[in-house]
């Protein structure tokens, strides 16, 4: 239904809306500016919009999208230049609540600007624009600044936010003094202190380039790599335990220690992704490519009773696909686990494609408790040293021998423990083992494999009859128990491979229930930001490659936006783990698309990139701020100042333990 309005034309519609509305005064500094899409009018429509006329089929009402360019322009739902005619204005502005948009039962409603700058946009000539994130980054030829003649100028960094700056009609502050730049960028880079002789150091050198040399110190200092771990850590849900009610304990620090070397040898990005993505996938892996893949390995494991293993299992699949996305995609992915995403171009089949990557370990969903408090989940590798490998062998070729004496004996010894258990003789339960000790009085073939067992074992120690059976069984049980304390000895750290033979089938599954199979699907990136999967193998390692590809939009900017967060306290993007429609746009998109490319460009140098970052003007700036500044950008987005922020608690911990003399400097 198309609806129509009063002669008077729809601008001063709005105006009298405004008006009623208390807002009228607003419009005119409104109209200083044009309406950007990607700014102003993509999230009023993600907000009240998407739930219903976005990317989840399921939920679409009157088959209308809203969120691509053929749903708002191509269908008539909006005519450029003109608000009269546009069926998005009509329907939000119509007293109908029958045709009101949003329905009123959803509780959303448009405020008076929002109505404003939609339709404003519209009589702009409705310009559309993708989504900020997903557009191909541009080459850093292609995004050249206009170099600053500010004083403070130091790198390409500058150029952006003073352009910025002077659009905002401010000035940098004036640079920290020594001492302050000295303990900020060394907090920054090893998360310790300088020490009395470092700032006095600095202070007295005369050279140009004296803080350089600062930087270039931090950066090869062993504390580097502790440092630069712990965002990654966070963002790879590392721990030292399992999680769950029982919380054992695992051997995962062996991974966290190669990323403090990997960190520390700045291997570039691009391999590290590689290695801990799929470093068991690489021709002729080597150790550390082995143990890197313990990233998705650090997923918590429920080794409780009740807890069901080919549930659990899947569980531990979800929590691949939502981690790898959100730490190289900036994705919410887990949206689509259960029906195709509300707001970003994610289908569940495009989730249950990126699941399939991960679903193809040997896994059971169990727990293995064989070593005591270390409780871990294969596929493991072991990390034993050449003795200890030699004498788990030595001891499991002995322990071999014993079996076959048991194992050539073995209808007597069934026999003669039926014979013992069922007798006659009533058996006295202190003599038993404590575990065993309720059964007596049960018949032997009503207790459960498990039990009969240690039953046997039992006899097979006690008896007189045949001293080779008891002597076999007591040499037995002693050499396992060596091998036990021996293999607790051993670290053992979970890591990634494929299991052997026919790949695992992936469905999609409904509601995410992994009862309810759907539809099934082959490994694949999602549609929307791959335009050839051929050159990309069903791989975990295709996908790593994926990632990494100058194709894809969103690896480099989210990585370059959480180091940018490192050292400022908030990213150039605010949502750091989410830039998808919802999130909040970047406070400066060419700067945030210019270190994307320049990082791609340069190797994926993360050494390079941050020391880039803390020579700037901008990170050198002083954090005074005057209580206007603190009114007008109190998160300091314009970065007309340095920034203040909390240290994180574990540095706080680190300098206290520093400053007192009593921290221990050791590696892992």
């Amino acid at each position: 239904m198309r609806f129509f309005f009063p002669p008077f034309p729809p601008r001063l519609r709005i105006v009298v809306l405004l008006f009623l509305c208390g807002t009228g005064a607003s419009l005119r500094a409104a109209e200083d500016e044009s309406i950007d899409f990607t700014r102003d009018i993509r999230p009023i429509l993600s907000d009240k919009c998407f739930h219903c006329h976005g990317p989840d089929g399921a939920e679409r009402k009157g088959d209308l999208r809203l969120d691509t360019r053929e749903g708002l322009l191509e269908s008539g739902t909006v005519q450029p230049g003109n608000p009269k005619e546009s069926e998005l204005v009509a329907r939000i502005l119509t007293d109908d609540e029958s045709d009101v948009m949003p329905p009123p039962k959803s509780k959303l409603k448009l405020s008076a600007e929002e109505i404003e700058q939609l339709s404003r946009w519209i009589e702009e000539g409705a310009e559309y624009r993708g989504h900020w994130a997903f557009e191909p980054i541009p080459s850093t030829a292609e995004n050249s600044p206009t170099r600053s003649t500010h004083p403070q100028r130091r790198n390409t960094i500058d150029d952006f936010v003073h352009a910025r700056l002077e659009q905002e009609k401010l000035s940098p502050s004036p640079e920290a003094d020594r001492r302050t730049l000295i303990r900020r960028v060394t907090l920054d880079l090893t998360g310790l202190p300088p020490t009395e002789a470092e700032i006095e150091a600095f202070v007295d050198d005369p050279a140009l380039d004296a803080y350089e040399k600062v930087v270039d110190r931090l950066l090869q200092s062993k504390h580097y790599g502790e440092r630069m771990a712990l965002p990654w850590l966070d963002a790879a849900r590392y721990a030292d335990s399992n999680g769950f009610q029982q919380d054992g304990d695992r051997h995962q620090y062996i991974w966290r220690d190669w990323v403090v070397r990997a960190m520390n040898d700045n291997l570039p990005f691009d391999q590290f992704t590689l290695w801990q993505l799929a470093g068991d996938q690489l021709e002729n892996p080597t150790e550390d490519q082995l143990i890197a893949t313990g990233f998705n390995r650090n997923h918590m494991l429920n080794g409780e009773g009740g807890a069901i293993a080919e549930e659990q299992r899947n569980n531990y699949v979800f929590d691949r696909v939502d981690t790898t996305s959100t730490t190289w995609l900036g994705l919410t992915m887990a949206c689509a686990q259960c029906h195709d995403h509300k707001y970003d171009p994610i289908t569940a089949k495009d989730y249950y494609r990126f699941f399939a990557y991960f679903n193809n370990l040997p896994e059971s969903g169990r727990v293995d408790k064989r070593l005591g408090r270390i409780q871990v989940a294969e596929p493991t590798m072991s990390l034993a040293s050449p003795e200890q490998e030699a004498r788990e062998q030595e001891l499991n070729r002995e322990i071999r021998k014993r079996n076959k004496v048991l194992n050539d004996h073995k209808a007597e010894i069934d026999a003669a423990v039926r014979a013992w258990w069922d007798g006659e003789k009533k058996i006295d339960p202190e003599t038993l083992p404590t575990k065993t000790r309720p059964l007596v009085g049960r018949p032997f073939e009503a207790i459960v494999p498990a039990e009969q067992r240690m039953l046997i074992a039992h006899f097979t120690k006690i008896q007189k009859e045949h001293p080779e059976w008891a002597a076999a069984q007591r040499e037995k049980e002693k050499l396992e128990g060596e091998l036990q304390s021996l293999r607790r000895e051993i670290p053992v750290i979970m890591v990634m491979r494929e299991r052997e033979g026919d790949r695992r089938p992936t469905h999609i599954l409904n509601r995410g229930d992994y009862l309810s199979l759907g539809e099934p699907v082959e490994p694949g990136t999602p549609e929307v930001f791959t335009e050839d999967e051929s050159e990309f193998a069903p791989t975990r390692l295709g996908l790593a490659k994926w990632l990494l590809d100058d194709g894809n939009p969103l690896t480099a900017r989210v990585i370059v936006n959480r180091h940018w967060q490192t050292f400022f306290g908030i990213g150039l993007v605010k949502t750091a783990e989410d830039f998808g429609v919802q999130a909040e746009a970047p406070s400066h998109p060419a700067l945030l698309d210019w270190l994307a490319a320049h990082f791609r460009e340069n190797g994926w140098d993360v050494k390079a990139l941050q020391r880039l970052i803390v020579t700037s003007g901008t990170y050198r700036q002083s954090s005074r701020v005057a209580p206007e500044m603190v009114e007008r950008d109190p998160e300091n987005r314009l970065l007309a100042r340095g920034s203040r922020f909390r240290l994180p608690s574990m540095l706080i911990r680190d300098q206290a333990l520093a400053v007192s003399g009593l921290l221990n400097a050791k590696i892992g």
